[in-house]
């Protein structure tokens, strides 16, 4: 069985799933209002299906399981995320840290031992974040559709190219 990191969208994936909520030890932050009720939003148990793509790769369907838990009196969320396919598979855990109405963190890949950092804003019903370990780039979206329901999109850089190119797509609910 491959593992996520050895196909660099992949990689970009885990990441970014990954990454949407880590958490690194600050001071008091707050979140505003709305970046509060994005992350009582997320708080509990989720469950998906989607779709992995790698840059010049074929397309792989993937079940995805991910919990996400407040912290620091909801100011903060850890997510621990497990999702497979037929050929790949990931384990990952994530903090994050709220201040206004930006996210910053680290995040963990436990199978290949990645990890990286995160920079993003949270706007209304709506998480905008990009990221970056030693071996990719990415960016991140996560929309929530309803109550139980949101979508986690994920492009990554290809160098080739120049540019970022959509690589995940995947839909959850609660």
């Amino acid at each position: 069985m491959m593992t996520w990191f050895r196909s660099s969208a992949l990689g970009v994936f885990v990441a970014a799933v990954s990454v949407v909520f880590v958490g690194v030890p600050a001071a008091q932050a707050a979140c505003t209002s709305e970046g509060a009720q994005l992350i009582d939003r997320l708080d509990g148990q989720w469950r998906g299906t989607g779709t992995v793509t790698p840059i010049g790769g074929q397309p792989e369907r993937i079940l995805c399981r991910i919990s996400y838990a407040k912290t620091r009196g909801g100011q903060g969320l850890r997510q621990v995320i497990n999702c497979a396919g037929t050929d790949y598979r990931i384990q990952a855990s994530a903090n994050v840290r709220c201040n206004g109405n930006t996210i910053s963190g680290l995040w963990t890949e436990n199978i290949a031992n990645n990890t990286g950092r995160i920079n993003g804003r949270l706007e209304g019903q709506r998480l905008r974040a990009s990221f970056k370990g030693p071996n990719f780039e990415g960016r991140l979206s996560v929309n929530f559709a309803s109550r139980g329901r949101h979508t986690v999109t994920i492009s990554q850089f290809d160098p080739a190219k120049g540019r970022h190119v959509p690589v995940a797509q995947i839909s959850l609910r609660k």
